[in-house]
């Protein structure tokens, strides 16, 4: 009696702590404060994308622990045209009826205010455009590609950026691209140095060995700490800091 009662009693603490694990369900219809966009979110597992406007603003990122990361950028993936990056978001909160959220579009002048979401319906999920940001925008800031704290190991299965990334290498002989690894400015500079240089190979390793591309085409660039685009002083500047980008080079 008492080895079931406790195996029930663990069981009851792995679900709870299981659940505590698990991200907010964002998918809905958001309204941030300082927007008049209504901006539809999709959510599979801890990865998060969506729009708003006429499918001209963008939206993708992924929960980083209890804090989800968005990038936004507005572009019109139906025409070629002009890009303009909007900014990186980190939310927060315990229900999906509103979010704190920074807002750093000027890193010296971020602003804060919640999201409040409007309707459980998010409308029919459309892909992520990654391959048309890259070619119109020139670069993709992402968080959906994420390590452990101090490890160059990419975590998950599947990368449907590196996939996009590598199908335009395949589409366009010419064309080269640099990954580039940043850290926040937490523990040791040298380390953290190593550790960017080490994440942006690994991200390179997956773009050649999984997805095809041009090995030959793909340099690699660790900056550690060295280029914030966000206080490092808070945690959600730290969050927001640590990040590969991939940049189109000439």
């Amino acid at each position: 009696m008492i080895a079931r009662c406790c195996l029930t009693a663990v069981l009851l603490l792995a679900s709870v702590i299981s659940a505590a694990a698990a991200p907010l369900d964002v998918t809905g219809t958001w309204s941030p404060k300082y927007w008049t966009l209504r901006i539809s979110l999709h959510q599979q597992g801890d990865q998060v994308w969506g729009f708003g406007g006429a499918k001209d603003f963008w939206f993708r990122g992924r929960w980083d622990g209890d804090r989800l990361l968005l990038v936004s950028t507005n572009f019109n993936p139906a025409r070629k045209g002009t890009c303009t990056p909007r900014g990186l978001f980190a939310l927060s909160g315990k229900t999906v009826t509103s979010l704190d959220a920074l807002w750093v579009r000027d890193p010296q002048k971020p602003l804060r205010g919640p999201w409040a979401r409007v309707s459980p319906d998010a409308g029919q999920a459309t892909d992520y455009p990654y391959a048309q940001e890259l070619t119109q925008c020139g670069f993709l800031r992402t968080y959906e590609l994420s390590f452990a704290t101090a490890s160059d190991q990419l975590q998950g299965t599947d990368w449907p950026l590196l996939a996009a990334v590598a199908d335009v290498l395949k589409k366009n002989a010419a064309q080269k691209i640099e990954v580039s690894g940043h850290t926040d400015s937490t523990g040791d500079a040298k380390k953290n140095q190593e550790l960017s240089e080490r994440r942006a190979a690994s991200v390179k390793n997956i773009l050649v060995e999984r997805y095809g591309a041009d090995a030959q085409r793909i340099t690699t660039k660790g900056w550690g700490a060295s280029q914030p685009i966000a206080d490092n002083q808070a945690v959600d500047g730290k969050a927001l800091n640590r990040r590969v980008e991939i940049v189109v080079s000439h």
